[in-house]
Parts: C-alpha cells; sequence; structure tokens
C-alpha cells in the first residue's frame, strides 16, 4: 500500500511513497486548476495563488485509489499578506468575510492595519504583529493582484466568490471636528512617481479653486517630500498640512468632516472611498474598474493611457522602477498619460460633484 500524505499549507500538495508507479491528480471543481503527474516517491503540488476545495485523485492504471475533496467547513484557515499596502489592507476584508460566511469556517488574517477591522469583522481573527498562529489547516499567501485581473477583482478570484465591489466596514475612533470650516481633503503622493499628478501647477490651481468655492484645503499626505532619487516630490502649498505618518485614527476623523477627497491611486483614497467619502480620481496609469468605482474619475483618453494593463499582463516594462513607462520611456511622452491630465478636466468633476450636492438636497 502506497504511503499518501496531504498539505495544503501555501498551496495542495500531496507525497507519495509508492513501489509503484501512480497517477497524482490535483483540480479545482471547475477545472480551472488543475496538475496531473505520474509518480512513485516525492511530492506533486499545485502552485496557484487561489483558495479552493481542492480535489484530489490518485489512479494505479484505471483504478481509482485514492478520492479525497477538502472541506472547509469547520478549519483553521489563514490568510497571510505580504508586503501589503494600505489600499490593498483595506480592499481584502469586505471578501474574506464573504469568504468566512460562504465555506463556514475559522479565519485568522495577518495583515497590515488590523485596527481598521477588528471591531468590525469580529468572526474574522486578525493577528497582532509578531504573533504566532498553531494548528493551522489551510495556508495561502495571496498574490495582492491576479495577473490579468484588477486590483476589485483579485479578492475574488483567489477566494472563490462572485465579483463585484465590496466596500468594506471601518472601525471608526471617537471623532472630533478639528477644523470648523468646510473643507476638502488632498493626497497628492502615491507609491511609484508614475501614479503622480504630473500636471505643472495642477495641484496649486485646484487649492485656489476650492479656496474660491469658500473651502478649505487639507493635505493628508504621510511626507511632506518623497524622495525618488532622480526627483522630489513636495505636497502642495497654499493649504493645511497634516503631514507626517500619523496614527489612521487621525487620518480617518480627518475624512469623516471632510466634504470630499481628492487624490490620485494611493491608500489614502481607498480609505476615503471604504469611508463613503465622495472620490475625485486623477489616474492616467489606470482605466475604469481596475480600482473602486467612481463617477469623479479623471483621466484625458485622448493620449497613452491605462499602463497599469501591462504589469498583469507581464508584457512591458518593470512595474518595480518608479518611473516605470512601458510605451515611452526615455521619450518626450513619457507619463504624458498623467502630464496631460489638466486642471480643466480635474475642475470639471468638482463642479460635477459639488453640483450633486445641491441635488441631494433638493
Amino acid at each position: 500500500m502506497a504511503s499518501i500524505e496531504l498539505s495544503f499549507i501555501d498551496h495542495p500538495k500531496v507525497t507519495i511513497d509508492s513501489k509503484t508507479e501512480l497517477l497524482v491528480t490535483i483540480r479545482d471543481e471547475s477545472g480551472d486548476f488543475s496538475i496531473s503527474k505520474k509518480i512513485k516517491k516525492g511530492t506533486v503540488d499545485l502552485k496557484v495563488p487561489v483558495l479552493r476545495e481542492w480535489i484530489v485523485e490518485i489512479f494505479n492504471g484505471d483504478n481509482k485509489v485514492f478520492d479525497y475533496k477538502l472541506n472547509l467547513e469547520g478549519q483553521n484557515v489563514f490568510i497571510k499578506f505580504e508586503n501589503i499596502a494600505l489600499g490593498d489592507s483595506i480592499l481584502w476584508p469586505a471578501y474574506i468575510e464573504e469568504f468566512r460566511k460562504k465555506y463556514k469556517c475559522k479565519v485568522y488574517v495577518k495583515s497590515r492595519y488590523p485596527e481598521l477591522f477588528e471591531k468590525s469583522y469580529p468572526n474574522i481573527t486578525f493577528l497582532k504583529k509578531g504573533s504566532e498562529l498553531k494548528n493551522v489547516d489551510i495556508q495561502i499567501t495571496p498574490l495582492i493582484i491576479i495577473r490579468g485581473a484588477s486590483m476589485l477583482d483579485s479578492p475574488p478570484i483567489v477566494l472563490n466568490l462572485e465579483k463585484g465591489e465590496l466596500r468594506p466596514t471601518l472601525d471608526k475612533p471617537i471623532l472630533k471636528r478639528t477644523i470648523t470650516k468646510k473643507y476638502v481633503c488632498i493626497a497628492t503622493h502615491s507609491s511609484s512617481y508614475y501614479k503622480y499628478w504630473l500636471r505643472k501647477n495642477g495641484w496649486n490651481d485646484v487649492i485656489k479653486y476650492l479656496k474660491e468655492l469658500g473651502y478649505e484645503v487639507v493635505c493628508i499626505d504621510g511626507d511632506d517630500i518623497a524622495d525618488y532619487g532622480l526627483v522630489k516630490m513636495h505636497v502642495p502649498n497654499n493649504c493645511i498640512k497634516k503631514n507626517g505618518m500619523r496614527p489612521l485614527s487621525e487620518r480617518v476623523n480627518d475624512l469623516h468632516f471632510c466634504e470630499f477627497f481628492i487624490g490620485v491611486g494611493s491608500g489614502l483614497a481607498w480609505l476615503a472611498w471604504a469611508m463613503n467619502k465622495p472620490v475625485v480620481m486623477i489616474s492616467g496609469f489606470s482605466n475604469e474598474g481596475y480600482e473602486f468605482k467612481t463617477p469623479y474619475r479623471v483621466t484625458n483618453k485622448n493620449v497613452c493611457h491605462g499602463c497599469i494593463r501591462f504589469s498583469y499582463e507581464g508584457e512591458k516594462g518593470d512595474m518595480n522602477d518608479p518611473f516605470y513607462c512601458p510605451e515611452h520611456y526615455g521619450t518626450s511622452r513619457q507619463h504624458e498619460c498623467s502630464r496631460e491630465i489638466t486642471f480643466e478636466m480635474v475642475k470639471e468633476k468638482i463642479s460635477k460633484l459639488i453640483s450633486s450636492f445641491s441635488h441631494d438636497q433638493l
């Protein structure tokens, strides 16, 4: 009789020790993910970044000698994120909760910013930094973004859920208004240079326009200056600067009392979205549907744009290069997707948003 051992840590694995050659198959129910291999002694594993109720079948010739289907109900499932940014940390919990309810399993999560979700999702255990988990039945370290998918579609692909936008519930601190005048929050920094709004004087024009409309402007970027070696990016002047690596509870407080948020594709934009604040999203590097839905998205479609598609298709460029530009790197058209978004385009969306406030009051 062959020795057969199963493991579902990181990905499904079958370890065999047999005197005769056996055919080992690991697959999901749909057949989208599968591997088959003949083996006497060794391991067959299916290295895919998704969670499924895996089916393991072993054949000796035409005879099926082993048949197993993983049942997640009641199992301890550990979802372990590595190098996860603020926006991704905000996006995933609502989908993890749906996964927990669908499969009736016990879910443990290691991620950043657990203080945002612990009370809102009491049936998910968010592990503290430095804590260890024992007796894990299934473990996965998800890819934050699945190749060929948007940010929004990646969690349901990994967790075998229906695609769709799920807005998370956040734990809110004790809230206290610190600015009497009505105000707008802005955040100008992002994780890479190519995600910035690179229009000359763009942010200064926005701030001037908002002040003409009677709003104060509060910049909630973590850094005052972002250093990319070849260039340093500064937050704009003529606004209230609440910069510095402050507790997220303070950012939540700032956003709670603001009228709306304006920013690029950054974690603070996701935080504003999670708090149900209207978001003016200025983005040339991504297309609609990549991030959350907003009627106030600003993209110039008359120039090259949406290059984020190359990152998940793996066709062009290195996304780790902060100056990434797959089509026009080193030319006068580099980053035109961002540079050619004009103040007038942003102003149009701001006006549309403010107009919607007036309609809501009718």
